[in-house]
């Protein structure tokens, strides 16, 4: 005597097919809408009720699946606009000093910025630290923009005016 699994409708031997996670689309309801009406007893035939909320399901699925649409096309603008501005905003700081922190939020970072990549999906500055060396920081870890930072050497002066 087998046994048999009530929520798969196969015995243990056998193999369990797998599902498939496919949600209905609207093609789908037009689909279905369209064979019941094909399928239906013309002796009683489907109540105008029934058939018109139907119509205004799929309607309803219609317009849900163009706001979706919409919204897709809007989130990609908007992604679009958003790197964009970020590219700006470090493109304005060409030629600026910035201070901030490293990736590891420890490490104090200066310098001037020289250029602005995008790298791993955010505009980093590349700036020129004052030992010469370059360094990358993310934009979202400068905490402080100010004008270039000049070094000037000190010369001393004797009464006289004579430079030392």
């Amino acid at each position: 005597m087998s046994t048999i699994n009530p929520l798969t409708n196969t015995s243990p031997n056998q193999s369990v097919p797998k599902m498939v996670d496919k949600a209905l689309g609207k093609d789908d309801f037009l689909k279905l809408l369209v064979a019941q009406m094909k399928n239906q007893d013309p002796l009683n035939p489907t109540d105008n009720k029934e058939s018109i909320a139907q119509l205004a399901q799929f309607s309803a699925l219609e317009q849900m699946t163009n706001i979706s649409t919409s919204m897709d096309a809007l989130n990609k603008s908007m992604t679009n606009f958003s790197q964009q501005s970020s590219l700006t905003q470090g493109a304005a700081m060409i030629g600026k000093w910035v201070s901030g922190i490293d990736t590891d939020g420890v490490t104090p970072m200066a310098g001037t910025v020289e250029t602005v990549k995008w790298l791993d999906g955010d505009p980093k500055l590349q700036i020129r630290k004052a030992d010469g060396t370059l360094a990358d920081l993310e934009m979202s870890l400068i905490t402080l923009v100010g004008e270039p930072k000049t070094t000037t050497t000190a010369t001393a002066v004797t009464p006289s005016g004579n430079q030392l």
